[in-house]
């Protein structure tokens, strides 16, 4: 089978073209809908505010606020989890209720659309759930007949209002303004909200998003048909957020300051007793610096072990000369032999052993001169004689008490030396008390300095306490002719181009479906020829 030949491109235009009343009227169609949809939607008034929220690590970190300053460090990211957390505040439930409740915000003036104060005046006490469209219509001497329509959450039956006097469904509080007396309004309409249908149309209505470029500036915006009430919204958001940082900060700055003095206090009381144990310590033991005293002692030690050395040898060399002098006296019957003591070093420089060398040496020059004229038997030559024997005898008791004195300091020095012994082993014991003791104080002493430090600038950051929201374009009433929503002109202009579109869709789709009949015709005949061939 020949397969079917594609029409060219005009013959399909063609085509096309003879069939366009449809797509024309359904384009024009279109267009209609959304230019009768553009001239009959209630416009929307956009308001909006920019804010400057700085970072509160800046106080904290200088090397970020110096880093913020740098011409793209936003983009790394620095910084904006705090932001984004900042614009959740923004967006969080607590400040739209406060705005609903504040602005009554639950109140709309439907009809005619446009400025809710230039009608009436609303206010909400407390949470209010009343849903109800309110029509108030103006009857005999200017008073308006007011009737509720799908009401629930509240009790109505109807009143009549006068300009200037106040209305009240449920916790909704309307009061009208006194200059609708001149006015020539026949009616309007007002629609009450449930707390919940209102606060998801605040939050569908307002926008909160930062600028571009990595800056910290956020933009608050909000879309009503009520451009006065747009205005309001944006301004109460601003202010309850930045009321809500303020009391934040400062109830942070004074729980921080309260904390930390308590804790001052609290390691100020422990570094007190630390204090006190150490000194305690260090009267007890009477000790100031151990490391000192103790190499004080050991000098004291080594000083009194080289005396005690000293006495030794002293004593075993005077102990060695006595027993040779006992040897050469032969038993005390040669007293001569005791003048060897005046030879000893310790004993020849004592005055007492000089006097008697001295004394010696005159009885014996005096005995010398009287034996040149006197015999033995004389009684001058032997009491000269027993004079010398007992001085001699007398430099012997003189050496033997010499010896017992050594042996006497040898014994004092040895027990002085046992005790310093003990006291020095006593030492580590001690250093380390007195070290635990030390590292107590100093570990309160630390972090007390720590502390009084955080403290102290704790009370400078709360002194020197700027804010951290700053507001840099206020939030204004828009202007009667600027519309954000819809705009006339760029609604048109989407509706002809969606025009355009349906029409060349509807064309071009029935071309397609149709298909081209002579070549329909075509196939069909060459089919019927090849069944009827053998």
């Amino acid at each position: 089978m020949t397969p079917t030949p594609e029409p060219p491109l005009k013959q399909v235009l063609y085509r096309v073209q003879m069939r366009r009343t449809v797509p024309i009227v359904a384009g024009a169609l279109v267009f209609a809908l959304v230019a009768a949809w553009t001239l009959t939607a209630t416009p929307r008034y956009k308001s909006s505010a920019t804010l400057r929220i700085a970072s509160s690590a800046s106080a904290a970190s200088p090397l970020l606020d110096q880093l913020s300053s740098v011409p793209g460090i936003g983009l790394m990211g620095l910084g904006r989890d705090e932001l984004e957390t900042e614009i959740g505040v923004l967006r969080s439930k607590r400040i739209a209720e406060l705005v609903l409740d504040s602005l009554a915000f639950m109140v709309r003036l439907t009809k005619p659309a446009g400025v809710r104060d230039s009608i009436l005046t609303a206010r909400a006490q407390g949470a209010s759930d009343v849903q109800a469209t309110l029509k108030f219509v103006r009857a005999d001497k200017g008073a308006f007949v007011v009737t509720a329509e799908k009401l629930t959450g509240a009790e109505f039956s109807g009143a009549s209002v006068a300009p200037g006097d106040t209305v009240r469904v449920g916790n909704v509080v309307l009061t009208l303004d006194g200059s609708l007396a001149k006015r020539n309004l026949a009616e309007f309409e007002v629609q009450l909200l449930p707390r919940f249908k209102a606060l998801k149309r605040f939050n569908d209505l307002l926008d909160v998003r930062q600028q571009e470029g990595g800056s910290r500036l956020v933009e608050v915006a909000f879309e009503d048909a009520d451009r006065v009430q747009a205005a309001r919204a944006v301004a109460r958001v601003v202010t309850e957020y930045i009321a809500y940082t303020n009391v934040n900060d400062a109830t942070d700055d004074q729980f921080r300051t309260l904390e930390l003095g308590r804790a001052v206090d609290s390691v100020a009381k422990n570094l007190t007793r630390a204090e006190e144990r150490l000194k305690s310590f260090k009267e007890n033991q009477k000790i100031l610096i151990p490391d000192e005293q103790a190499t004080q002692q050991l000098k004291r030690i080594a000083l009194l072990r080289t005396q005690l050395d000293g006495l030794e040898v002293e004593h075993n060399a005077l102990s060695r000369m006595l027993k040779l002098i006992d040897t050469r006296s032969n038993g005390g019957r040669s007293p001569q032999a005791y003048r060897q003591l005046a030879t000893f070093p310790s004993l020849i420089a004592n005055k007492a052993i000089q006097d008697y060398l001295a004394t010696l040496v005159e009885l014996e020059n005096e005995r010398s001169t009287l034996g040149l004229r006197r015999t033995g038997d004389n009684e001058d030559m032997q009491q000269l004689t027993a004079r010398i024997t007992e001085l001699e005898q007398q430099l012997n008791r003189l050496g033997t008490q010499y010896e017992e004195n050594l042996e006497q300091q040898i014994d004092v020095a040895t027990q002085s030396v046992k005790v310093m012994a003990n006291d020095l082993d006593v030492f580590p014991r001690q250093e380390m008390e007195y070290v635990r003791l030390l590292r107590d104080r100093t570990i309160w002493n630390e972090g007390f300095i720590i502390l009084q430090k955080q403290l102290k600038q704790a009370e400078l950051s709360t002194a020197l306490r700027t804010e951290k929201v700053r507001v840099v374009d206020s939030a204004r009433v828009a202007n009667v002719k600027d519309v954000e929503f819809p705009k006339t002109g760029v609604q048109l202009l989407l509706g002809a181009i969606l025009a355009v579109a349906v029409g060349l869709t509807l064309a071009f789709g029935r071309e397609i479906l149709a298909g081209n009949p002579d070549q329909a015709n075509t196939s069909t005949s060459q089919n019927n020829g090849s069944e009827s061939a053998p």
